[in-house]
């Protein structure tokens, strides 16, 4: 890696100065159009330095052309969410195909530029920046004015802003193959349960005499007839029960805040759906609070077990968690805990796939939230246990990877907000930095 100096001198530059340009984008709300359209987003559609388009609304070709003319946005740009929820930042690493509204725009002069101001603005000394410059108080925001001046440190060098870049991005590399790593895993096993639970593939191919793809030893596990059930066509042999079948379903409670004795000194892992919201994976890694075992008393369902299922009740109804360590949970899950013979995976991918009958129950004026008697009567398909066997022994190994690289997704994750205030700083020598890099593996 090239750098010009071990050690980096700064200097201080407004965002205006070094940018092309300082916008945001459209203020205007252009009709939606059906069909093919041309995406339009805003700060929800952004989060986890990732621009989301599944649920942006689209707008004509005419209207998308004519909020590009104030703030097109093109590769190495950096977003920034000014309206709301402030600073959730993305780095354009290809060309859009999105236009924007209400969001800032750093519009770069390079990729490294851009790999810069997207760290730079990660920083503590940016983000108190942001904090005692924000405006308004129903809703808070940062003026353009204020994006324009935010004042920059930047390396008095183009070799040494480089070098910083690098060593911060292998980082992010390697948390980005982790979870697209992780992703592909979910989607194998996912694939896995539709085919054999939801749609009955291997059924349906044995039912038209066709091959079901599957080694002999698993295909002869499934039978040779779909028969009628209160769900419809099922495979002979297997039952249709209640969830609560399937697993024990129970929930939480939080002890009072105001009682130092249950939080105080504690050790044991205590989570609320918010843990779950702010998570990269579908294991729960850590909780936000702990309690004591004064704490866990107030609890009924005490301390869940390694591998329950977490399933957030209300606000929102949805987020879906393994646990890792024993967890006792607050009022905000409903928790699966795998009856003999059932697997926690065949659990999880069954929330999946029924989550819309699971939002449908829900109710509530203030917020959604489905109860636990609400919950337990769903209908649930419940196979033989050797093709659910099967399914776990397929599913282990792939959550196993996925665990692994979830935690050293952590462990990298604050590596990089270790390191980045200090190469950000000049604080922290480039060789340095490279060693620690070298010695994480990297």
């Amino acid at each position: 890696m090239e750098w010009e100096s071990c050690s980096v001198e700064m200097i201080e530059i407004s965002a205006s100065d070094f940018c092309d340009s300082v916008r945001d984008g459209t203020h205007d709300s252009p009709k939606p159009v059906e069909g093919h359209g041309r995406p339009l987003i805003t700060t929800k559609h952004m989060k986890d330095g990732r621009v989301s388009i599944e649920d942006a609304y689209l707008i004509s070709e005419a209207d998308f052309e004519k909020v590009n003319q104030r703030s097109q946005v093109h590769q190495w740009d950096v977003l920034i969410s000014m309206i709301g929820t402030l600073g959730e930042l993305v780095l354009v690493k290809n060309e859009p195909t999105y236009a924007i509204k209400n969001i800032g725009l750093f519009k770069t002069k390079s990729k490294y530029d851009g790999l810069w101001l997207y760290y730079y603005l990660q920083s503590p000394k940016a983000k108190n920046y942001m904090h005692t410059s924000a405006q308004g108080s129903t809703q808070q925001y940062l003026s353009l004015k204020t994006l324009r001046s935010f004042p920059l440190l930047v390396p008095d060098s183009e070799p040494n802003k480089r070098a910083i870049c690098e060593v911060l991005k292998s980082i992010d590399d390697k948390i980005e193959l982790n979870q697209k790593i992780n992703q592909t895993l979910g989607e194998i096993a996912k694939a896995i349960f539709k085919s054999w639970f939801v749609d009955f593939d291997p059924v349906r191919a044995k039912v038209e005499g066709c091959s079901t793809g599957l080694p002999p030893e698993i295909s002869n596990l499934f039978p040779y007839e779909l028969v009628d059930s209160d769900i419809g066509k099922v495979p002979k042999g297997w039952d249709v029960k209640i969830i609560s079948d399937l697993a024990e379903c129970v929930g939480g409670a939080t002890p009072s805040t105001k009682n130092p004795d249950f939080w105080e000194g504690g050790n044991l892992a205590w989570t609320s759906p918010k843990d779950l919201s702010a998570a990269k994976s579908i294991h729960l890694l850590k909780t936000d609070k702990k309690i004591t075992e004064a704490g866990l008393k107030k609890i009924s369902s005490g301390l869940l077990p390694v591998g329950t299922v977490l399933l957030s009740s209300r606000a929102p109804v949805g987020y879906l968690a393994l646990t890792t360590e024993p967890t006792a949970i607050n009022q905000g899950y409903i928790a699966l805990k795998p009856r003999c013979g059932i697997s926690n995976y065949f659990l999880l991918h069954w929330c999946e796939f029924n989550m819309d009958e699971i939002k449908n129950r829900a109710s509530g004026t203030t917020f959604a939230e489905i109860s636990k008697a609400g919950f337990r009567p769903i209908l649930a398909i419940a196979p033989c246990n050797d093709v659910m066997d099967k399914f776990h022994e397929f599913s282990s190994p792939l959550y196993e990877r996925a665990l692994v690289a979830s935690k050293e997704t952590e462990t990298l994750t604050e590596l990089r907000d270790t390191l980045l205030p200090r190469l950000i700083s000049g604080e922290l020598r480039i060789p340095d930095a490279e060693k620690i890099l070298k010695q994480a593996s990297i």
